[in-house]
């Protein structure tokens, strides 16, 4: 479609990515205040901790350390050549293993144990960020023409 579709597909692609940590911790608060929580108990940030995804806070490190490297390099095109080709590299390694892990840690019998909610909850989540990613577009590019 060209640069412009281009140019959508990367603002879609970059908002859904925004959302990613806010709906991370959103699933985080939820699962600990309703789904785990024994009743008459209490949460702490430590519990909330424990269940947060990391991996948000290095997605988010690894996004200031680019921004930072790209707003205070002396030629700012080179260095996002430069981000661009070590992003890439690093993020197939990282990929790499998060897939690895997450294959280490499957347990189909704790699948099976859990039961649907998680499955209904994880496409729940994806369906809310595309649709929130498809509202924040449809705003943002209100007036655009291809």
């Amino acid at each position: 479609m060209g640069d412009d579709a281009l140019k959508v597909a990367a603002i879609v692609k970059q908002t859904q990515n925004a959302l990613m940590g806010v709906v991370a911790f959103l699933l985080t608060v939820y699962f600990v205040y309703r789904v785990e929580r024994a009743p008459g108990a209490s949460v702490d940030l430590g519990t909330l901790w424990t269940h947060f995804p990391k991996f948000i806070l290095g997605f988010v490190a690894a996004s200031a350390a680019a921004t930072w490297f790209i707003n205070s390099a002396t030629d700012p095109k080179a260095a996002g050549e430069i981000i661009k080709v070590a992003g890439n590299d690093l993020r197939v390694w990282f990929f790499s293993l998060a897939f690895v892990s997450i294959g280490l840690e499957f347990r189909l019998a704790a699948l099976r144990e859990a039961g649907i909610r998680p499955v209904l909850v994880s496409v729940a989540a994806t369906a809310i960020n595309l649709a929130l990613a498809l509202v924040l577009a449809s705003i943002l590019f209100a007036g655009f023409q291809l």
